[in-house]
C-alpha cells in the first residue's frame, strides 16, 4: 500500500477537508525553480519549498507551524529553522514506515489526552486558537497529528522497546539506578540509526 502523503501541517489541514494532497514533482525547469525560490503572486511571498522527499514537499510554512505549536523542541544551541526542520522530515519519513503496517487508530480518548497536552504546553485554549488562526489551520488538524503522534510512539515502544533494554552485566556494572538512563540512551541510538536508514532509502533533498 502507497503511504499517504498527508504528514505535515499543512498536509494534515488539506486532509482534514477531504482533499486529496498528493503533491505530484514534476522534473521540470519551471518545478526545480518553484523548489529553489519562494512563490510570489502578484508580488507577495506565498511559502517557500525546504525539503523534498519522494511525493511530499516540506514547506517553510509547515517548519514554522511545527515551531509555533510547540510540536519541535529546539535546544538553545541549534539553528531554529534547521534543526525543526530535519525534525518534521524524520517524522514524515518514519510515519511513511508506520503506515506500511497499517496500525490500529488511537481511541478518542487518546487523541483528546494528547490534544489536551499540546494545548496545555502552547498556554492555554485561547493561545492554541490564535496560532491555529494565524496559520490558517483548525483544531482538526491538531487531533489528526495528534492521532498520528500515538500511532508512532506505538509503533516505536513495539519495535525498540525491548532492544533498548540494557544487559544484566551493564548493569551489575553500572548499577541497577541506570537502568532507566542506559535504556534511554539506547533507544534513542536505535531510533536515530532507523531514521538515517530511512533518509537513506527515501532520497530526500533538503533545499538552501
Amino acid at each position: 500500500m502507497t503511504p499517504t502523503p498527508t504528514l505535515t501541517l499543512r498536509g494534515k489541514r488539506e486532509e482534514g477537508r477531504g482533499k486529496n494532497v498528493r503533491r505530484v514533482l514534476v522534473v521540470s525547469l519551471c518545478s526545480l525553480l518553484t523548489a529553489l525560490c519562494p512563490v510570489r503572486v502578484s508580488g507577495e511571498v506565498i511559502d517557500r519549498v525546504l525539503a523534498i522527499i519522494p511525493g511530499q514537499i516540506i514547506t517553510l510554512s509547515d517548519v514554522e507551524a511545527a515551531l509555533d505549536l510547540g510540536l519541535v523542541e529546539v535546544p538553545a544551541d541549534e539553528k531554529r529553522i534547521a534543526f525543526a526542520l530535519s525534525a518534521v522530515i524524520d517524522r514524515v519519513l518514519m510515519l511513511n514506515e508506520v503506515r506500511r503496517i497499517a496500525p490500529p487508530e488511537p481511541s478518542p480518548a487518546a487523541i483528546d489526552a494528547r490534544v489536551a497536552r499540546i494545548r496545555q504546553r502552547i498556554g492555554g485554549p485561547t493561545e492554541l486558537s490564535r496560532v491555529l488562526a494565524a496559520r490558517g489551520l483548525d483544531e482538526t488538524v491538531l487531533r489528526l497529528y495528534a492521532a498520528d503522534d500515538l500511532r508512532l510512539a506505538s509503533y516505536l515502544e513495539e519495535r525498540f522497546s525491548a532492544a533498548a533494554q540494557p544487559t544484566d552485566v551493564e548493569i551489575r556494572q553500572a548499577g541497577e539506578s541506570a537502568r532507566q538512563r542506559l535504556t534511554d540512551e539506547r533507544r534513542r541510538a536505535l531510533i536515530g540509526a532507523w531514521t538515517a536508514e530511512l533518509r537513506r532509502r527515501a532520497d530526500v533533498t533538503v533545499l538552501p
